[in-house]
């Protein structure tokens, strides 16, 4: 596991990516005409190809995205197409963007709509994800193309997280935002130490009482110290729920706003991972609610990925606590061996450093965006965080 010290308090992102200083992006006319040369297009036709995916598409897409996920793609696509974007299925939650030329499927990209509000200001965004390309037209700048024609389209477009093949894509479009950062905190010992001690019967030994001093300390600094609170698993989002989240919502953050419905499609719905999700009561009142999953980690270690946590302000702490103990505790129990936690928030992870958490830097939670309103752009630039969490990306591994 890489670890790192953070700041006690991390920078705020700022509405004003600071790599921005310096960087020239293509203007997007130039680059229709570029790409639209390489394609044997004229710069008209290219922006033609350029629309949503038909039903009867279904078929093109999946095999675009076997040719470009390869070996990685490991859940079944037809659902997750028809989950995501209602192809093949019952109607999805976000649009499925194609380039087709002369009935060939050549890339797509996801965009799925958010709400945003900061200072007092709402505005309707969208996240992009999903970018694929066929490997034959790599290099052609078309993934750029898409990028920048979307942003020309819509006001707000998000990139959370990137990987090899985006972040340069990603970087020629967008303007950089601070990264998300990384939290991981241990729930076994012995796969470390065992990198670390070359005596296995040792590395066991101290293993095994590292792991139970580690359940005897979250019990007593986490759950002891969450007086009045109790956690129960939920399968469903009730009215008492939607109230959480209305007053989980805090001034000078910006909100990337929930709903009971996304968050039934997005944790209970989804076909590529199965998630745990417990809520906090107080005084018989709903102060808390976590969502994670178990997914595959670095050098075959297992992880259980915190998707997201929404806490009632005036149960900070307690609510945090308790239900980070008890995703901790079944975590323990399933055999994952650290929990992690992507944010993009100070106060929280202020937090999670005292818990103790460990700040670890990834190079791919990268964070873009194109924004047009200029008046959002400021009120980002004075906000302390956003609710943006792994909720908002389809990421199944840490």
């Amino acid at each position: 596991m890489r670890g790192a010290t953070a700041p006690a308090v991390p920078e705020p992102p700022s509405g004003q990516g600071a790599a921005a200083a310096g960087r020239q992006v293509m203007g997007f006319d130039k680059t229709n005409r570029l790409v639209a040369r390489l394609l044997g297009m004229t710069p008209d036709a290219l922006m033609s190809a350029l629309r949503l995916a038909q039903p009867d598409e279904l078929e093109a897409v999946l095999a675009l995205r076997r040719e470009v996920l390869g070996d990685a793609l490991t859940w079944d696509d037809r659902a997750y197409v028809a989950w995501r974007y209602g192809l093949g299925g019952p109607s999805g939650f976000a649009d499925c963007w194609v380039v087709v030329r002369e009935g060939a499927l050549l890339a797509m990209v996801g965009l799925e709509p958010v709400t945003l509000t900061a200072g007092g200001q709402v505005l309707h965004a969208h996240v992009s994800m999903d970018i694929m390309v066929r490997p034959s037209h790599a290099g052609s700048g078309l993934g750029v193309w898409i990028n920048q024609a979307l942003c020309a389209r819509h006001a707000c477009v998000l990139a959370v997280g990137s990987n090899p093949n985006s972040r340069s894509v990603i970087a020629r479009t967008f303007e950089p935002l601070p990264n998300r950062r990384s939290w991981v905190h241990p729930l076994h010992f012995q796969p470390f130490l065992a990198k670390r001690l070359k005596v296995a019967v040792a590395a066991a030994l101290l293993g095994t009482l590292a792991d139970v001093a580690g359940v005897l300390w979250r019990a007593l600094a986490w759950r002891g110290r969450a007086w009045g609170v109790s956690v129960a698993p939920v399968r469903s989002i009730g009215p008492e729920v939607e109230a959480l989240f209305q007053r989980a919502q805090q001034a000078g953050r910006v909100e990337v706003m929930r709903d009971g419905r996304q968050w039934t499609r997005r944790v209970f719905d989804n076909p590529r991972s199965q998630c745990w999700v417990m809520e906090a009561r107080r005084a018989g009142q709903v102060v808390g609610l976590v969502a994670a999953r178990q997914a595959p980690g670095e050098e075959g270690r297992t992880t259980l990925q915190l998707l997201d946590l929404v806490l009632d302000p005036a149960h900070f702490r307690a609510a945090s606590r308790a239900l980070l103990a008890a995703v901790a505790a079944a975590g323990y129990a399933a055999g994952a061996d650290y929990l992690t936690f992507t944010s993009y928030d100070a106060v929280l992870e202020t937090l999670l450093a005292s818990m103790p958490f460990k700040f670890q830097p990834h190079e791919f939670e990268t964070m873009a965006w194109h924004c047009a309103d200029a008046g959002f752009r400021e009120a980002v630039g004075h906000s302390t965080g956003w609710t943006l969490t792994d909720l908002h990306t389809d990421r199944d591994s840490a």
